[in-house]
């Protein structure tokens, strides 16, 4: 079985006069109701980074994005539409833009900015 790799980006409304607790982050809704941050699998050539840039304007069409940091990893085993089982590795950096407008893909049907609390809650 192998292993799907992709590429995800935990992205900050930046903001100068916030304060932690308020910070909002930006959450996807995919059409099966399940909430999470944009990512998506690299194409052949690419690095990371061109996978992040991509793949956020892609499902948010946010262009101005500050990439700051890798958070790290996270594995886990799914079954597909198929029946089959698969693994998947997401690699999420932390980003921060600008702008609050959000044009949500085909493959999504909501965003929300969010504050950590609400994220949880979620």
């Amino acid at each position: 079985m192998a292993l799907e790799q992709s590429i995800g980006a935990v992205i900050k409304h930046q903001n100068s006069f916030e304060d932690s607790a308020s910070s909002e982050f930006l959450l996807l809704r995919n059409r099966r109701g399940f909430w999470g941050f944009p990512q998506g699998h690299k194409e052949k050539g690419e690095s990371e980074i061109q996978t992040l840039i991509r793949e956020v304007r892609e499902e948010t069409g946010i262009n101005e994005l500050d990439i700051h940091s890798y958070i790290g990893k996270i594995n886990y085993s799914y079954f597909r539409g198929d029946g089959m089982k698969s693994e998947k590795e997401v690699t999420f950096f932390f980003a921060t833009t600008p702008t609050r407008e959000v044009k949500i893909s085909e493959e999504h049907a909501d965003f929300r900015w969010v504050t950590l609390g609400d994220a949880l809650s979620m």
